[in-house]
């Protein structure tokens, strides 16, 4: 009995030996496991941190490409140099331009990851390089008509006046970066300025066939910018999509009026933010193109072929309108004068609140005013009422006008400069239409306008 009993003992601390041997090798398996885990993990750490080197290595090797091109034009281009040699500057900018499109072909096929910030400095490369280009034209374009050495400035023929315009377009792109350039360009502008007879300084432009003079004026509530413009054709009076399209992409009014040589030019319709349609759900004409043929709703301003500007009667389809000779349509509201009195201003127009507004008013067909309304915040302006509106466009001897969007929609830019203060938080709004000015010479010259190909310098 007691060999019987200590044989099970035995079988048991056996077992349990074998039980022990078990979990000890299982450890061992498990702890070679998690050894051979981290191993892997770590070698795939280090296989991520040399791939991420070697992509950093690229990275920078491919930015510093890009930045010497622009190291390159930034000492070529800098100011002195474009004063000193406007044309080896633009020589340079040529150059920049080649090897930043050479640059973009190299690296075409290459991941975004890889040239994102070298594509960044290329674009503003590519935008230094347009700028200098565009200097150097400016000069080439105001030496035909005045001779600095001599300060003889050349007949105003039509010609002429042509060269005078196109160079003053090009110099509102000037960077402010150029000062002692853009001081330059304005003192032969003045010079030229004053032999023609035109006022051309920071709030005025004045050619043969377009004058624009810009006020800031302030009263006890309100800020606010009045724009009186006076053209030669009514061709000047214009409107465009932005984008060049009926809907998406949405563009900010400072770009699409460059994209137009534009002098002066505003926000138009009300837009949607999803399509990008301005007026949408409303009557559309741009050009004298119908783009939404719906019956007007009693709120379509139009604007006619000679210049003319009026509210269509509810019901008015766009063909009939186009009979009418309307070639542009926007749509917010409300009409603010008609026939020289107050427009009753009714439904959902009745406001008693202030607020940032842009609205245009036409004293006869080829005399016009623009208006922007600072809005709530800025220096201490509250906006105005349509009433009040109301009552600058009649004392300004209106017999039109017409309210435009408002709010962060509201944007005046003249030569280039956005006058107003922006109430956005992210700036200048992107837009579904504008309304601007072009200058009479820049490819809408007529019959009626005579184009002299002879011309003499004057000695002082």
């Amino acid at each position: 009995m007691l060999f019987q009993k200590k044989k099970i003992l035995a079988a048991l601390l056996l077992l349990l030996v074998f039980a022990g041997c078990l979990a000890g090798y299982g450890r061992f398996v498990k702890n070679q496991k998690e050894q051979a885990a981290k191993k892997q993990e770590a070698l795939r750490e280090e296989a991520k941190e040399e791939e991420e080197r070697i992509r950093r290595k690229k990275v920078r090797e491919i930015t510093n490409q890009a930045r010497q091109i622009a190291q390159a034009l930034s000492q070529a281009g800098s100011e002195e140099a474009v004063l000193a040699d406007a044309h080896s500057a633009a020589k340079a900018a040529r150059r920049a331009q080649e090897q930043a499109e050479r640059f973009r072909m190299d690296y075409a096929q290459e991941e975004e990851a890889f040239t994102r910030e070298a594509y960044g400095i290329l674009e503003e490369t590519s935008q230094l390089a347009q700028s200098i280009l565009q200097m150097e034209e400016a000069k080439e374009l105001l030496a035909q008509i005045y001779d600095e050495e001599k300060d003889s400035v050349a007949m105003n023929t039509a010609k002429n006046d042509r060269i005078f315009r196109e160079a003053q377009r090009l110099i509102w792109q000037t960077p402010e970066s150029y000062p002692k350039t853009l001081e330059s360009f304005q003192k032969a502008i003045d010079r030229i300025s004053g032999e023609w007879d035109y006022v051309n300084d920071r709030w005025h432009y004045e050619t043969s066939s377009l004058k624009v003079s810009v006020e800031e004026l302030e009263t006890s509530y309100t800020r606010y910018w009045v724009c009186h413009v006076q053209t030669f054709s009514p061709a000047q009076l214009c409107s465009a999509l932005c984008g060049g399209t009926y809907g998406n992409p949405r563009v900010t009014v400072s770009e699409e009026l460059a994209a137009h040589n534009g002098v002066i030019g505003v926000n138009g319709s009300g837009f949607s933010y999803g399509s990008g349609e301005p007026a949408p759900g409303k009557t559309m004409i741009k050009g004298g193109k119908i783009y939404a043929d719906l019956p007007s709703n009693g709120n379509i301003f139009c604007v006619t072929g000679d210049g003319g500007m009026f509210t269509a009667t509810a019901g008015l389809t766009a063909r009939q309108l186009q009979k009418r000779n309307v070639k542009d349509t926007y749509c917010f509201g409300p009409t603010l004068v008609e026939g020289g009195e107050k427009y009753p201003i009714s439904g959902d127009f009745q406001q008693t609140y202030r607020y940032q507004r842009t609205a245009v008013g036409m004293v006869n067909p080829g005399e016009y005013y623009l208006v922007a309304v600072q809005g709530g915040g800025a220096k201490g302006s509250k906006g105005m009422t349509y009433e009040e509106l109301q009552e600058v466009f009649l004392d300004l001897g209106c017999d039109y006008a017409y309210n435009l969007d408002g709010g962060g929609s509201t944007t005046l830019v003249f030569k280039g400069r956005i006058l107003n203060v922006l109430t956005d938080a992210a700036g200048e709004r992107p837009c579904g239409d504008i309304l601007y000015f072009i200058d009479a010479g820049d490819g809408h010259e007529g019959e009626d306008i005579l184009v002299h190909e002879e011309e003499a310098m004057l000695l002082p």
